[in-house]
């Protein structure tokens, strides 16, 4: 692909390379006997020419500019008159590096007065013959040693690019041609195979489907196409560097062009050689999707059928109730003796439907209700089904079946849940007592006089000890607070004091991180009924993860408010890195936002925050949006005492 996109880059550059020369560019013997050139000369004469009769023109910066930075490399002298004897009106650049073997000379006639008698030397000259003159005359020189920047040195290049291909730009542009073409045949033949693999392996684009490609390849081709039409028409005078920008632009465009073209080409190819290429496509993905809509609709119209059995029955039982009805009517009326008899015969058989019509209803109403004890998590509700029909007794005993399985899933989950607490409780346990070993040694060693080398290893022993003591530690809080076994003592406590005071605890972690915090309490002091050790412990945990997350130089809120009867604490700042998970997944055991876990942390933090929250009847939320995390507190507000009167 690489190839095919040199060769197709390099023929487009011998098509260029080829017009120019049939138009006379880069055939010159020298750069500076070339059309390039002598027309860069012709531009760079008038501009100075203009620049220097024209002093009150409003486009006389304009003039310097180019002078100075599009002609970069050109010395220039107007005269009115000849060079010989007439007056020099100025000159520009620097003539002592200027080449008299590079120079031109252009004349221009006009019907303006001569100028004053001073010349750009300051000396005055006589104006008799100078007056009678009637012409300028603008003699320009290039430098020895052009600069690397203007369109002389751009020009120069081209001329460097074009004239060594002149003669061979044809031939050059066949062979271009044919390459890119031999490359094609070659990628096509290729598309789909992968070294060392046998077979063809599609990849992500031949995935996706034909008409969605298609339109995005369409939908890119126009985007190209439109900024290459963009930057072609930007109007206004452009110097080289904004030429330069226009035709890496324009380049930039067509090449993302061919790319996309190639990269169409290749996975055509490859679907092709896959056969059944309609199968990858939205028509037919549409099509299957009706077709087993259809199958779907079938299927349930024969699980309706197969119930059939039932309904024939309560069909038959009905319409025989109907037909004896009938006959026991008709008999009625046909029998003046017996009137009583048939009557009393036609009363039963109605009482025998009565009858069996509410004991159905009741056996429904009892499958109902034991469908909602299930939905409402009752899960020990069973049904007797010793006499119900048999129908409806099938679906009662998988209504069992269901709460009984259910029950059992439960049990294992809460076995599970309690074995895995149990665990990390004892693992925990039994890890501190080797770590506290560890811990006290190098404790030791540090008042040891050790080699440097050893001393380094001690102080990454003993960081990565304590660490490992406050993960060991945050596993048994965690554990503690999931099952419940922290004492808990609630109690009327100023949310607004001890929120300052934690944040007067970690002022200098803070200043260290470029942390500002604004606390904003709008309703004054606030009572909630709270453990202070536990609220702490979770303030601590808030902050912490603040001083290790938070972007340097940015701001920490922390808004107290009170909210139905409830007081909020919340607490927003901006993050460090960007936030990978979302803020369900923050709160559970192990989970960090930051996913390269290059700061310290067990992840345990957030969740133990919520189990603490949830045992003092409070609530604890994430929320993140963008790079803003945000945790919201919420505790049962204690109403505050009224103030004592003084003598009542």
């Amino acid at each position: 692909m690489v190839l095919a996109t040199v060769l197709a880059v390099g023929a487009a550059l011998c098509y260029v390379a080829t017009a120019a020369v049939w138009n006379g560019y880069g055939t010159a013997p020298t750069y500076y006997e070339d059309i390039l050139c002598r027309e860069t000369m012709n531009d760079a004469m008038n501009n100075a020419l203009y620049l220097v009769t024209e002093p009150d023109s409003s486009m006389q910066s304009e003039y310097a500019y180019r002078q100075e930075i599009r002609y970069a490399g050109f010395a220039y002298a107007v005269y009115y008159g000849d060079p010989a004897d007439g007056m020099l009106l100025g000159s520009g650049g620097e003539q002592e590096n200027a080449v008299i073997g590079r120079e031109a000379t252009l004349t221009v006639e006009t019907t303006a007065q001569p100028p004053s008698g001073t010349s750009s030397s300051g000396e005055t000259g006589e104006l008799t013959s100078q007056e009678a003159a009637g012409y300028y005359t603008v003699v320009g020189r290039l430098y020895q040693e052009l600069p690397s920047y203007g369109i002389f040195h751009l020009s120069y290049l081209l001329y460097s690019l074009i004239h060594p291909i002149s003669g061979a730009s044809t031939v050059l542009f066949g062979l271009c041609c044919l390459g890119t073409l031999l490359c094609l045949i070659f990628l096509l033949c290729a598309a789909g195979h992968r070294a060392g693999v046998q077979g063809l392996v599609p990849n992500w684009q031949d995935r996706v489907p034909l008409e969605l490609y298609f339109i995005g390849d369409a939908v890119l081709l126009y985007v190209i196409l439109v900024m290459a039409d963009g930057i072609l028409s930007s109007g206004g005078s452009a110097n080289d560097g904004e030429l330069l920008g226009r035709i890496g632009g324009v380049f930039l465009c067509v090449l993302t062009g061919w790319v996309v073209l190639l990269a169409a080409l290749m996975t055509v190819s490859t679907r092709l050689k896959l056969g059944k290429w309609w199968r990858n496509s939205l028509c037919y993905m549409l099509l299957r999707l009706f077709l087993s809509c259809c199958r779907k609709i079938w299927r349930a119209m024969g699980d309706f059928f197969q119930i059939l059995p039932v309904a024939w029955r309560a069909v038959v039982l009905v319409g025989g109730v109907l037909v004896a009805q009938t006959f026991l009517t008709l008999a009625m009326f046909i029998s003046y003796n017996n009137n009583g008899f048939f009557f009393l015969v036609l009363l039963a058989l109605d009482l025998l439907v009565i009858v069996a019509t509410a004991a159905l209803c009741r056996q429904l109403q009892q499958i109902r209700d034991m469908g909602a004890a299930l939905a409402a998590g009752n899960l020990e509700a069973k049904i007797d089904t010793r006499k119900m029909a048999r129908d409806v007794k099938r679906h009662a005993e998988n209504l069992n079946a269901i709460g009984t399985g259910m029950t059992r899933a439960v049990e294992q989950r809460m076995k599970s849940e309690r074995l895995k607490t149990e665990l990390i409780t004892n693992v925990s346990h039994d890890i501190k007592t080797p770590l506290t070993s560890i811990v006290n040694y190098v404790d030791l060693l540090k008042k040891e006089e050790l080699p440097e080398k050893a001393t380094e290893y001690l102080a990454v022993l003993d960081r990565q000890s304590k660490r490992l003591k406050k993960l060991t530690e945050d596993l048994v809080e965690a554990s503690k607070a999931s099952t419940g076994n922290v004492a808990v003592r609630l109690t009327p406590i100023l949310v607004n004091e001890i929120v300052h005071q934690a944040i007067g605890d970690y002022d200098e972690r803070l200043a260290a991180g470029k942390l500002e915090v604004v606390v904003s309490t709008y309703q004054g002091n606030l009572n909630a009924l709270a453990d202070g050790r536990l609220l702490w412990r979770v303030l601590d945990n808030l902050l912490s993860n603040v001083c290790k997350y938070a972007l340097a130089g940015t701001r920490v809120y922390i808004d107290l408010a009170s909210r139905d009867e409830r007081v909020v604490v919340s607490m927003k700042n901006i993050s460090r890195d960007p936030l990978n998970v979302n803020a369900d997944e923050l709160m559970e055991r192990f989970v960090r936002g930051d996913a390269s876990r290059h700061t310290e942390g067990s992840g345990l933090g957030l969740n133990i925050a919520r189990s603490l929250m949830e045992l003092m009847g409070g609530t604890f939320s994430l929320s993140v949006d963008g790079d803003l995390f945000k945790a919201e507190l919420t505790l049962r507000q204690v109403p505050e005492a009224p103030p004592e009167i003084p003598g009542a």
